[in-house]
C-alpha cells in the first residue's frame, strides 16, 4: 500500500513552530500568544490522531514510525505545560518553595525538550525516506524508513546528551589548566646584574621538603649560578630551621630571599604550584627587579603632563585648580574612587626596571625646574608645544647631565625644534609609509603607515633588537623621519632604528609611492644622542628621540616582545645601565591580537569551515562506499 498522508508531517512541524512562536517570540502579546499556542497544539493533536488511525488501519510497518513520532511530540508539548509558571497555576500544583518550583519547572522543560527533539527528528527523517521511495508506490522499503528514523533518533539523543553535559558543566563549574607551563630561565640582563654586584649574591629558598615550586625555583637559581659563578644558594624549611627563618625574616612558605652584604630583597611566591604558576612564568623579571634594588636604590622617572601626552590624554588648555582632588589625567566629571592611570603596561615596565613613574606638569612645578631626584624625563606624544618656562626647565635639566626620552606624535603641534640646540635632531613631520612591507589591519591603504623597521645599529639602546639579527623587526605606527643636525656641535648621534629600503616619506598623504616626487630609502625613526665629555668631567646628558610614540602604547608592548625589549633597552641606556641590557626571559602567555579583518576571517572559518569539512568528509566516505558497491565482481 505504501505510506500515505505525508502531509501530516508538515502539519506536525507547523504546529510545533506555532507553539514555539507563541511561547517565545510573541510572549509580550497575550492574545496572539494564546492563539498560536492553541492552534499549534491543535495541529499537533490532529496530526497524531490521523497517524494513529492510519497505523491501526494499515498493514504498512513504517506507519508505526510516524504514529509514535507524533505521539511523542504531543507528549512533549504536554510536558511543557508544568514547565511554565502559567501552566503550574492552571494545573493548580503547589510545589512548595521557590527553589523547589524552579527545579520542577527545569525538569519538565528539559525532559519535554528532549522528548520533542527525539520524536520530531525521526518523523522528519522518515518523511524524507518515504518521499525517496515514493509515497504512493506499491511497495515502500519499510526497513529503510525505520533505519533512517533510528539514525535521526540517535542524532537527537546525542544532541540531548551534549545539552545535558553543557548544563552539568555550567552548574558544576570547574577549571583545569592544561596550558603550556615552563618556569622562566635566567636572561642575559639578569646575569649581567649578578656579575656586576658588589659582592656574592646569597639566595635563600624557604619551601617545604619535596615541594614542586621549590624544585622549579632551585633549577632557576642553579642555572643563574652556573652562568655567573657569583651565586650561593641555601634551602630551608622554616619549621625545621627556625634560626634561618629568623635570620632571613621568613614568615611563610614560598619565599625567596636575595642578599648582597647587608641588603636583602624578597620575591614572594607560593608553596602551591597552581597558585605560583603565573609568577613562575615571569620569575626572571621578578628576580631582576629584586636584583636592581640590591644593585642600586629605586629611582624616579617623570612623565610630563599638560600637553595632551599619551599618559595625559585628557589634558585641557586651562589648568585645574591646585586644590581640585583629581589626577591630571582624570576627567573632571570622574566618579570618586581608585582609577588606574594611562599607560599601565609602560608604568609596570618602569617599575620592573626599578623606577617610580610619576607625573610632572605645571602643578608639580614643571615650569620652575625638573626635580633633582629625576633620573629620567619622559615626553610621550605631546599634542601641544611646551610653554617657554617648561622648555627652559627641560633644557636646564639636560645641561646638568639629565636623561630625556621623547616620542613624537604624527600630526601634533609639538616640534622637537624647541630643543634643537640641546639634542641636535632634525624632525621631518611627514609620515613614513611602506606600500610593500607593512602590517594589515583595516584592509585600506592607511595600513601602509604600519611599517616594519628591521635595521638596528650596534648602540646599547637597541641591544636586544640588534642581537636578533634577521629575527624580525619592530612595528612603527605612523612614524616620522629623524636626522642629526649638522650645525650643532658637541653631540654624538646614533641612528639606532631604521626602516626598510622600500619605505618613503609620504609627502602628499595618499599612502602611495609617487615616482619622481618621493624616494624609497631607509629612514631613521629613532636617534640616540649623547653629549661628548672627557674622563674628568661629569657625565653628559643622554637622550633618545623616537619618531613614533605609539610604540609605547599598551597593545604594542603587550603583544610585540621585540618592541617591548626596544623600549626596555632604551630606558636602561638612559639610566646608564646599558651593561644590564638584554631580554627578560618570560614564559607568560601573551594575548594574540588579530586585526578586524582577521577576526572576521576566523569567525566565518569556524562557523562555516568546520561543518563544511565534516560534511565533505562524510560525503566522500558515503560516495566512496557506493562506488565500491557498484563495481562488478
Amino acid at each position: 500500500m505504501g505510506v500515505k498522508r505525508l502531509w501530516t508531517t508538515w502539519l506536525l512541524f507547523g504546529g510545533l513552530v506555532a507553539v514555539f512562536a507563541g511561547a517565545r517570540i510573541f510572549d509580550g502579546t497575550p492574545a496572539l500568544r494564546l492563539t498560536l499556542i492553541v492552534a499549534g497544539a491543535a495541529a499537533v493533536l490532529a496530526a497524531a490522531v490521523v497517524r494513529v488511525v492510519a497505523w491501526r488501519s494499515s498493514d504498512e510497518p513504517a506507519e508505526a514510525v510516524f504514529a509514535l513520532s507524533c505521539i511523542g511530540c504531543l507528549a512533549g508539548l504536554a510536558g511543557f505545560l508544568p514547565g511554565t509558571q502559567d501552566g503550574l497555576d492552571w494545573l493548580g500544583v503547589d510545589v512548595g518553595s521557590a527553589q523547589d518550583e524552579r527545579r520542577v519547572r527545569r525538569f519538565f522543560l528539559t525532559a519535554s525538550s528532549i522528548l520533542t527533539a527525539c520524536s520530531a527528528l525521526p518523523a522528519l527523517a522518515a518523511h524524507w525516506a518515504a518521499q525517496k521511495g515514493g509515497a504512493h508506490a506499491s511497495h515502500v522499503d519499510a526497513l529503510r524508513i525505520r533505519e533512517t528514523a533510528a539514525n535521526a533518533f540517535s542524532l537527537a539523543l546525542a544532541g540531548s546528551a551534549l545539552m545535558l553535559l553543557g548544563y552539568v558543566a555550567a552548574e558544576r563549574n570547574r577549571t583545569a589548566d592544561f596550558s603550556y607551563f615552563k618556569t622562566a630561565t635566567p636572561g642575559d640582563a639578569t646575569q649581567e646584574i649578578v656579575r656586576n654586584l658588589d659582592g656574592q649574591l646569597q639566595v635563600a629558598l624557604f619551601f617545604p621538603p619535596l615541594n614542586p615550586v621549590g624544585e622549579q625555583v632551585r633549577t632557576y637559581v642553579q642555572a643563574l649560578g652556573a652562568a655567573t659563578g657569583n651565586v650561593a644558594m641555601e634551602e630551608h624549611d622554616r619549621f625545621a630551621d627556625p634560626a634561618a627563618a629568623a635570620d632571613w625574616n621568613a614568615r611563610s612558605d614560598g619565599q625567596v630571599f636575595f642578599r648582597v652584604g647587608d641588603r636583602t630583597e624578597l620575591v614572594a611566591l607560593s608553596a602551591e604550584l597552581d597558585d605560583a604558576r603565573g609568577r613562575l612564568r615571569v620569575l626572571d623579571g621578578l628576580v631582576q627587579q629584586a636584583l636592581l634594588l640590591l644593585a642600586r636604590g629605586r629611582r624616579v622617572a617623570y612623565m610630563t603632563t599638560g600637553h595632551g601626552e599619551m599618559n595625559d590624554p585628557l589634558a585641557q588648555d586651562s589648568l585645574a585648580p591646585r586644590n581640585e582632588p583629581r589626577e591630571p589625567w582624570m576627567p573632571r566629571d570622574a566618579p570618586p574612587g581608585p582609577r588606574e592611570p594611562p599607560l599601565p603596561v609602560l608604568r609596570r615596565m618602569l617599575e620592573l626596571l626599578n623606577y617610580d613613574a610619576r607625573d610632572l606638569g605645571a602643578r608639580e612645578g614643571l615650569g620652575d625646574a625638573i626635580p633633582d631626584d629625576a633620573a629620567l624625563v619622559i615626553v610621550l606624544g605631546p599634542q601641544r608645544p611646551f610653554f617657554d618656562a617648561e622648555a627652559d626647565a627641560i633644557r636646564a635639566y639636560l645641561d646638568r647631565g639629565g636623561s630625556l626620552l621623547v616620542g613624537l606624535e604624527s600630526g601634533s603641534e609639538f616640534r622637537i625644534d624647541d630643543f634643537r640646540q640641546r639634542l641636535g635632531v632634525e624632525h621631518d613631520p611627514t609620515t613614513v609609509v611602506d606600500d610593500q612591507n607593512h602590517m594589515r589591519e583595516t584592509g585600506t591603504p592607511a595600513d601602509r603607515r604600519l611599517i616594519v623597521a628591521n635595521r638596528f645599529s650596534a648602540h646599547p639602546s637597541v641591544t636586544t633588537a640588534s642581537r636578533r639579527g634577521g629575527g624580525g623587526g619592530v612595528l612603527m605606527l605612523g612614524a616620522e623621519a629623524l636626522s642629526p643636525a649638522e650645525d650643532v656641535e658637541g653631540l654624538r648621534h646614533s641612528l639606532v632604528v631604521r626602516t626598510m629600503r622600500s619605505s618613503f616619506a609620504d609627502r602628499n598623504g595618499d599612502f602611495r609611492f609617487d615616482e619622481g616626487d618621493e624616494t624609497r630609502e631607509s629612514l631613521a625613526v629613532a636617534v640616540a644622542v649623547e653629549a661628548e665629555t672627557s674622563p674628568t668631567t661629569t657625565p653628559g646628558m643622554r637622550a633618545l628621540v623616537y619618531g613614533d610614540s605609539e610604540i609605547f602604547a599598551d597593545r604594542v608592548l603587550v603583544s610585540l616582545q621585540l618592541n617591548a625589549a626596544l623600549v626596555a633597552d632604551g630606558i636602561r641606556w638612559l639610566g646608564r645601565e646599558e651593561q644590564f641590557a638584554g631580554e627578560v626571559v618570560s614564559e607568560e602567555d601573551v594575548p594574540v591580537l588579530h586585526t578586524r579583518s582577521e577576526d572576521v576571517a576566523w569567525f566565518y572559518a569556524i562557523i562555516f569551515g568546520a561543518p563544511a569539512l565534516v560534511l565533505a568528509g562524510g560525503g566522500a566516505a558515503l560516495y566512496g562506499r557506493r562506488a565500491k558497491r557498484g563495481k562488478p565482481a
